[in-house]
């Protein structure tokens, strides 16, 4: 194996997480397996990431996998920045205890220009294709979906424990967060997707899209899946229904501002999760953390919070906010 395939693999899996040690080894043992490929065939691999349309704005939380997008761009491959206008509809059901509000299509396109508008500001635009996966799943016959869907069980739709815990509180489940998985999995099927790119908790989903291609006859795609990003606490995980959250819209100092008030335990998180640092780098900074005395942590605190907004907003105008941050 070559270095610049070490590098790439090293880079991909850094700070993903599958809560089960066998798993990450298998999948990194697939994706050096599929770097390796597609060198001999010289092409890039196709990589993608879907996102479902919840709201016009987006906090630092959600760059945790755009920014595992960007690492794959700077290493010359093609990403796919897909916005689910159809599954925003049915509503992933994966991190939730209640069904979701059904969202109108027209709020479902409005907001997703300003989704691409803000992830533009961590993925490189020239190098990023849009798709929205109305266009393909809203031609799917009743006929295919029924031929999809015998290759899933009830058993396996409704064995996520976000399911399992309304089901025993006898609580309602709608049947199209059912179909959720099947609908998500088809957009991999359609990319002919080498990786796809989740949260932990879409773990479930991500492994459909393996199940779907598989049957299809395609490559399976690996699957690299992000824990979920903690607030400004520390502790809960980053949302804006709890005020816990750094939007990406915000403004540079108050971002710098923010950042500098993280907990010191969450800072490896943040360090892996959301700056552009080497695996080695990044393993540097967390090491002088746990060694740091206080006016060392604090300008390393400095360090992260720049490197983070310099990262979405430029340099100089991280460097104001460090500035304005100082005064």
């Amino acid at each position: 194996m070559n270095n610049r395939i070490a590098q790439q693999t090293e880079t991909f899996m850094d700070g993903t997480e599958y809560g089960d040690a066998s798993l990450y080894e298998f999948m990194h043992a697939e994706l050096e397996k599929r770097l390796i490929k597609a060198e001999k065939e010289q092409r890039p691999l196709q990589v993608y990431c879907g996102y479902d349309v919840t709201g016009p704005d987006l906090h630092l939380g959600h760059t945790v996998s755009m920014r595992k997008l960007r690492q794959f761009q700077d290493f010359g491959h093609e990403v796919y920045f897909v916005i689910g206008t159809f599954t925003s509809l049915i509503g992933d059901p994966s991190d939730r205890e209640t069904a979701r509000e059904k969202r109108s299509f027209d709020t479902v396109m409005q907001e997703s220009n300003l989704y691409t508008k803000q992830a533009f500001k961590v993925l490189d635009k020239n190098k990023t294709r849009l798709l929205f996966n109305h266009k393909w799943l809203q031609e799917i016959s009743i006929a295919e979906i029924l031929e999809i869907g015998s290759i899933f069980s009830l058993q396996q739709l409704l064995g996520r424990d976000s399911l399992k815990k309304r089901l025993i509180r006898n609580d309602l489940i709608q049947f199209q967060e059912i179909l959720y998985p099947i609908a998500q999995a088809y957009d991999a099927v359609e990319i002919q997707a080498d990786v796809q790119i989740g949260a932990t908790e879409q773990l479930f989903n991500l492994m459909a899209g393996r199940k779907l291609q598989e049957y299809f006859q395609m490559e399976p795609q690996i699957c690299l899946t992000m824990p979920i990003l903690v607030g400004i606490d520390g502790k809960k995980r980053m949302s804006k229904s709890t005020g816990n959250y750094i939007g990406i819209m915000e403004s540079p100092d108050e971002k710098y501002k923010k950042l500098m008030k993280i907990p010191t335990d969450a800072l490896p998180s943040y360090i892996h999760l959301l700056t552009r640092w080497t695996v080695a780098e990044k393993e540097r900074m967390v090491s002088a953390l746990s060694q740091a005395d206080a006016n060392e942590l604090f300008e390393l605190k400095k360090s992260i919070a720049w490197e983070i907004v310099a990262s979405i907003d430029g340099d100089i105008k991280a460097d104001k906010a460090v500035s304005v941050g100082n005064e």
